[in-house]
């Protein structure tokens, strides 16, 4: 089937790296997922609180619930702790913990009720573990939450088991109850898988657009920056030059007319390759120009635009002392550097002068730095292009 024309194709599935949490792509995520944690908590243990207190006929150990009770608060606090610390947040290793006391806390509830257990739907240790991983969903990775959702269900399942054979159930058929008692640690589980990987995929999803437009908002400003430096005149011409060339390739023959375009064409970049040669020597920018291998005269278009933004506008800073601005270019047998530098009374307030230039520099530079030493600001930058 051929693609619908002007539009475009879909993307390929965004695959986060395994294992990673929605919290890792956006931390500032964390404020919203904690106060999601502490509700999930109070209503978990409001619910084991509550159905205790109005199930008390079917307790036939109260030092078990007391205790499942106890776990159950231990498991939460553990995991309210590890979400608040801004050194290792609630790790898998700490979430293990968590879950665990969770779970005993599960397991005494029900051994709690063992023999006088008349329903399995009304035991809050598995509402309370099926909670838990909902409240988990955004701190851990969604393949991690499956797993746990895999073991909440077979130990929901073996509870249910246990009361069939030692608890007075109603006559209900026993694959009833143990989907009664799965059913709110799956459906959970499941939901909670599916919002961490959800989440997980759209974050992951909007960082690289805005990768993305980041790269082409770059390169825009690239481009118009060296289409209106000093020669600029000859970014015009070849804005000109670039679609008649891609015209007659897709015509595949040349005219009388293209002719005498390509006669115009060549006299307009004569002149601006001419007009552009008095502002296109680096040294006529500094003091001193130290340049033994005549790089000034090799490099890229990108680089000697970048270069000379720089050196212009340290030549105009009134900061700068007169006389001490320095250009030295070196080249060696496998790199080649630049460096810049120039004497102030006032070095630091030169800096701040010149700092947006300073940045351009270290964007368009594959590396560059600066730095002040005594009255004197040095640039440092590579060279990893020619023309």
């Amino acid at each position: 089937m051929s693609a619908v024309p002007g539009r475009r194709p879909p993307h390929p599935p965004v695959l986060p790296p395994r294992g990673t949490t929605a919290l890792d792509l956006d931390p500032l995520a964390v404020i919203s997922a904690r106060g999601f944690l502490i509700v999930v908590a109070a209503v978990s243990l409001v619910t084991a609180v509550g159905i205790t207190l109005t199930t008390t006929e079917q307790v036939s150990s109260w030092p078990l619930a007391v205790a499942g009770l106890v776990a159950l608060v231990a498991g939460y606090g553990w995991i309210i702790r590890c979400a608040f610390d801004f050194g290792q947040g609630l790790s898998s290793d700490r979430f293990v913990t968590g879950f665990a006391l969770v779970a005993v806390a599960t397991v005494l509830s029900s051994f709690g009720s063992l023999g006088s257990n008349s329903v399995v739907r009304d035991d809050w240790g598995l509402i309370t573990l099926a909670l838990v991983l909902m409240a988990a969903a955004p701190f851990r990775a969604y393949t991690e939450l499956g797993f746990y959702t895999g073991i909440s269900t077979a130990l929901a399942a073996v509870l249910a088991l246990l009361h069939v054979f030692f608890s007075p159930l109603q006559s209900v058929p026993v694959p009833v109850t143990v989907v009664v008692a799965a059913a709110p640690v799956l459906a959970f589980g499941l939901g909670a898988v599916g919002y961490a990987r959800t989440l997980l995929i759209g974050i992951y999803g909007e960082r690289l657009a805005q990768a993305e437009a980041r790269d082409v908002q770059f390169e825009s400003l690239r481009r118009a920056f060296i289409d209106d430096d000093g020669i600029g005149a000859v970014g015009d011409v070849r804005s000109d030059v670039v679609p008649y060339l891609a015209r007659l390739r897709g015509a595949g023959e040349l005219t009388a007319d293209d002719r005498a375009r390509a006669a115009e064409l060549a006299a307009s970049l004569q002149a601006a390759i001419a007009a552009s040669r008095p502002v296109d020597s680096l040294g006529d920018l500094v003091d001193v120009l130290i340049d033994e291998s005549g790089l000034s005269l090799r490099l890229h278009e990108d680089d000697r635009a970048t270069i000379r933004s720089v050196l212009k506008a340290l030549q105009e800073s009134p900061h700068r002392r007169p006389g001490t601005l320095v250009f030295e270019l070196l080249e060696g047998e496998s790199d080649r550097f630049g460096m810049i530098r120039t004497s102030s009374d006032d070095v630091r307030a030169l800096r701040t002068e010149t700092l947006p230039f300073l940045r351009m520099m270290r964007l368009m530079m594959s590396t560059a730095s600066d730095e002040v030493v005594g009255d004197e600001l040095l640039l440092h930058f590579d060279l990893q292009r020619l023309a």
